[in-house]
């Protein structure tokens, strides 16, 4: 028997699930309607012994991973499964105080290393947005500060899966930037930017270049528009990114990052042939 074979079935044995009571019967209803390859019908004897092989074995794939993340994890190894990516609850932190309010709401993933390594990652984050606005709002006194942190999840396909964090920062005015977090299930593994390109790829160059040919065509063609040109020297190595709809690579900047506040967020879609000759 395989290693992986020993370590499912002891697991199953550790932490025994319970099926539903109409389980068994639909299972053994299916089992009785089939035919032998002759063309008769399955024996009573027979059938029930398929039936108690064909329950367990299925039993144990469909609940193992939902009772045990442990074994979760150890099936996203395989590569015809690949990585399990799901929410499976909520972090909240609400505080006001009559002057301050904070309202963060943020999921937490299960199924793989990965998704555990993105909750490490959003926790931190969030912490850290929780521990200045705790300093902010004893140093303000009855100032007023406001704190919103939201989430959706931009791609959930049988290969990636894309987890944004939206976060919103008011003191007399707002504020508002993202994160991006990537699971590549194909790997099994969180990808940032740099993860994209080859190692000896200058994909920096080539992107900065790009944004900022973007940014001169747009002003060009609308007045209103305001860009930090001047002040735009590179994107970072692990600028915040997505893929949209169209498979494009989509570069997304914080609030007052590359251009005036009132366009808030910006982001630029960069055409394919632009990077693919970068790509691993």
């Amino acid at each position: 028997m395989e290693p992986f074979d020993k370590r499912l079935k002891e697991w199953a044995r550790q932490e025994p699930f319970a099926l539903p009571e109409t389980y068994t019967a639909k299972v053994r209803e299916t089992c009785a309607a089939l035919r032998e390859p002759d063309g008769k019908a399955r024996g009573p004897k027979r059938a029930n012994r398929w039936l108690a092989a064909a329950a367990a074995a299925l039993a144990l794939f469909v609940a193992v991973p939902n009772v045990s993340p442990a074994a979760a994890a150890a099936m996203s190894d395989i590569p015809v499964l690949g990585a399990v990516v799901r929410v499976v609850t909520f972090r909240d932190y609400q505080y006001d105080d009559g002057h301050n309010t904070a309202d963060v709401h943020v999921p937490e993933l299960g199924g793989s290393g990965a998704a555990d390594e993105v909750n490490d990652q959003v926790q931190a984050f969030t912490d850290q947005l929780i521990a200045q606005f705790q300093a902010d709002c004893e140093a303000t006194g009855e100032g007023y500060q406001g704190l919103d942190v939201t989430s959706s999840v931009v791609t959930d396909s049988d290969t990636w899966f894309t987890l944004r964090i939206d976060a919103t920062k008011t003191q007399a005015s707002g504020y508002n930037f993202t994160r991006f977090y990537h699971i590549d299930k194909a790997t099994g593994e969180t990808v940032t930017l740099s993860d994209l390109f080859r190692p000896d790829a200058d994909y920096v160059s080539v992107l900065s270049a790009e944004v900022l040919r973007q940014m001169e065509e747009q002003m060009a063609a609308d007045a209103s528009l305001s860009y930090l040109t001047d002040e735009f020297t590179a994107i970072d190595p692990e600028q915040s990114f997505y893929w949209n709809a169209g498979g494009d690579l989509v570069l997304v900047f914080d609030e007052y990052t590359v251009a005036a506040g009132y366009m808030g967020m910006v982001e630029f879609t960069i055409p394919r042939d632009v990077y693919s000759a970068l790509l691993k």
